[in-house]
């Protein structure tokens, strides 16, 4: 019989600190419960136990943030501490949205002679009271958000519920702040529609996830996952927010853009921000280009405009409108003064605030804030306005394009994306055009970058850019044959000399300038100058007398070619280069390549211009390692001679090759070796 193992004393005391400890989680999560349960049985409950599970989901927020714990004891501790943060995050969620509901945290109280004195005054502080504990619980969720947890015993990751339970947050706020703002709903309901981004909360969410803390550790990418692919791409009134106040953030943090040189007269307005520090302003730089790289759900008609997170707004007749502005107008003739409306440090109106801390109050004010402008006589909710989504994304781009902390790996990935992700969801795509000139006077990859862009705005939005092609011809040197953007650089360069009202200088110029590039350009860039001179030269006729001018002074048919090549090879001005006058003698060159492909390819110039235009897909993504896989792979036809020419070779006979009977002095007979490899190898 096998005797069974004595447990050691280390063992039982661990075994009985854990059932302590899983005893006390139990016993907190019942108190947990219990709490909620008594602050929902009355109307006029003790709202203290509210501060009591704030305090402690502050400590449990503190102890899963702090960077000092061993990472085995995190580990061990992991499932039960956020099993507590959970059951706290949820239960206060709860409580909140109650609260919210009633109407007992947003909204100024109603002052009536009854409620004059002590009354007032308990109700004013107990909202105060409310707003504050409420703050603390947006500010524990957003820390929540920086957790980086796995899927354990619990079956959950808090800072995807965190997310969840703010997104909550912002439409129960929304619905009440609406109510409060709109109390005669039936009568305004055509100009206010009973639907609209009313919350606060989502401005502070945003911060978060673009401006890093420097005290806590980054968002994690499955919150910033679940945000874009559920929230963002999805929802078309929280993606018009994030683009509006993802354009205040840009603004405030950036004191050199013209937005905010704008907004120095309103300095006393200003809040103060926490992104001052470089690092700080880098990471939104990072952050908010992560963001506008994912969002490919913007709309391109009205009839798009049909997922709203807080509703739906009504559509708006025009006979409303007009009849709403006539009782406007009476109200203003008998206050004597027009209300005007009060901007808020974010540049906002106020109609997503809270009314209670906005100056502007009453349905008057707000109607002037929401009026969109350049709509026409139908006014129309902003949510609903398809200009209005544009506007949004066309502000929150150029407040971004206007950072001074741009790196040139950003600018390679915007310039990657902007012309066909930006460009047709702007208004006024020219105002990118300051910007587009810069990268192609930067130089290198980031000038032929730009050239997608550019093109896009001369050839669809009727952009007049005179010195183009002076700038297009410039880009032609030396660094070009060697980017690795030299097949995107050649697909644009063939659109924009495709077109045969070009005078011939340019495009002689620019035959010219790239075959004396190809002399010293590698294998895999030269093979695509052949065919791209190719097509020039078949598109335009005239410029083929480069390759028939002959250097003979007798010559009567051509202009002769001087013994002097006359291009001017440093003219930056294609027009003034005389390539016409030249001749293309560096594609004889090529002729004598050492690449066959090369040297075969060639030969199209020998013969006459009958043949179908080069497809230049087929030779512009070709590198070293295409063309070594391209000859390794190549079916030999006829197998290759081992042997070049026969010669006779006297081999020295060996003094161990003659016979031991043979005289003294006898030599061997030559030997003939006809094979060259043979003699190689013995040499």
């Amino acid at each position: 019989m096998a005797i069974k193992s004595i447990p050691t004393k280390t063992n039982s005391t661990a075994t009985t600190t854990n059932k302590q400890h899983q005893k006390t989680i139990k016993q907190t999560l019942k108190q947990i419960k219990e709490t909620e349960q008594q602050l929902k049985q009355t109307t006029n409950q003790d709202l203290n136990p509210i501060a009591d599970l704030l305090e402690r989901l502050e400590k449990e927020v503190k102890a899963a943030t702090e960077e000092e714990e061993e990472q085995n004891q995190k580990t061990k501790k992991q499932a039960t501490t956020h099993q507590v943060t959970h059951a706290l995050i949820y239960a206060l969620h709860r409580i909140f949205s109650s609260l919210i509901r009633q109407g007992r945290i947003h909204g100024s109280p109603t002052r009536t002679k009854a409620q004059e004195g002590p009354e007032e005054e308990a109700i004013k502080l107990v909202k105060e009271w409310l707003k504050t504990q409420y703050s603390q619980y947006i500010d524990c969720l957003l820390v929540l958000l920086h957790l980086s947890t796995t899927q354990e015993e619990h079956g959950t990751q808090i800072e995807l519920d965190a997310l969840t339970i703010l997104i909550n947050l912002v439409r129960a706020e929304s619905d009440i702040i609406r109510a409060l703002k709109y109390p005669s709903l039936p009568e305004i309901s055509a100009k206010f529609p009973p639907a609209g981004f009313e919350s606060a909360t989502f401005l502070k969410l945003v911060k978060t996830l673009l401006i890093p803390t420097l005290k806590l550790p980054p968002i994690p990418q499955s919150v910033r996952a679940e945000f874009i692919l559920r929230y963002l791409n999805f929802c078309d009134d929280l993606r018009f927010r994030f683009l509006k106040d993802a354009t205040f953030l840009c603004q405030s943090s950036n004191p050199e853009s013209i937005q905010q040189g704008r907004k120095k007269k309103k300095a006393k307005t200003t809040v103060p921000t926490d992104n001052s520090n470089a690092d700080q302003n880098k990471g939104l730089t990072r952050n908010l280009l992560m963001y506008l790289e994912s969002l490919t759900t913007m709309p391109t008609r009205e009839e798009e405009l049909d997922q709203f997170w807080t509703g739906k707004p009504e559509e708006t007749s025009a006979g409303s409108v007009r009849t709403r502005k006539r009782t406007r107008g009476g109200k203003e003739g008998a206050g004597g003064q027009k209300k005007k409306t009060q901007k808020t440090a974010d540049g906002s109106t106020g109609i997503f605030d809270d009314p209670s801390d906005s100056e502007a109050s009453g349905p008057d004010a707000l109607e002037l804030a929401q009026e969109p402008r350049g709509l026409g006589k139908n006014q129309q909710h902003p949510l609903l306005s398809l200009r209005a989504h544009q506007k949004a994304f066309s502000d929150c781009w150029i407040a971004f394009l206007s950072r001074q902390d741009l790196a040139e790996s950003d600018i390679k990935r915007i310039l990657n994306l902007l012309h066909d992700q930006v460009i047709p969801h702007m208004i006024d795509p020219k105002i990118l055009m300051d910007f587009l000139v810069d990268c192609l006077d930067y130089g290198g990859s980031i000038s032929v970058l730009s050239l997608n862009a550019l093109f896009t705005l001369i050839s669809k939005h009727n952009l007049d850019y005179p010195d183009f092609y002076t700038r297009l011809y410039a880009l032609l040197d030396s660094s070009i044959m060697h980017t690795r953007h030299r097949p995107r650089f050649f697909r644009m360069l063939e659109v924009f000399l495709s077109s045969t009202h070009l005078p011939v200088n340019i495009v002689a110029s620019f035959v010219k300038k790239i075959a004396r590039l190809s002399l010293f350009a590698p294998p895999a860039a030269t093979i695509s100058v052949v065919p791209f001179c190719y097509n020039l030269i078949k598109l335009h006729p005239t410029v083929m007398a480069l390759l028939h001018r002959l250097p003979d002074p007798n010559s009567k048919s051509l202009k002769a070619l001087p013994i002097n090549d006359p291009f001017k090879v440093d003219e930056p001005d294609p027009l003034k280069t005389d390539a016409i006058f030249s001749s293309a003698w560096e594609l004889v060159g090529l002729r004598s390549h050492y690449l066959a492909s090369i040297s075969t390819l060639f030969k199209v110039f020998q013969e006459s211009f009958d043949k179908p235009k080069y497809d230049l897909e087929d030779f512009l993504d070709h590198s070293y390692s295409t063309l070594i896989d391209t000859e390794l792979t190549r079916m030999i036809k006829k197998p290759p001679a081992l042997s070049l020419f026969s010669i006779s070779y006297k081999e020295p006979a060996s003094s161990s090759s003659l016979p031991t009977s043979a005289p003294l002095g006898l030599k061997k007979s030559p030997v003939v070796v006809d094979d060259i490899v043979n003699q190689m190898w013995k040499i």
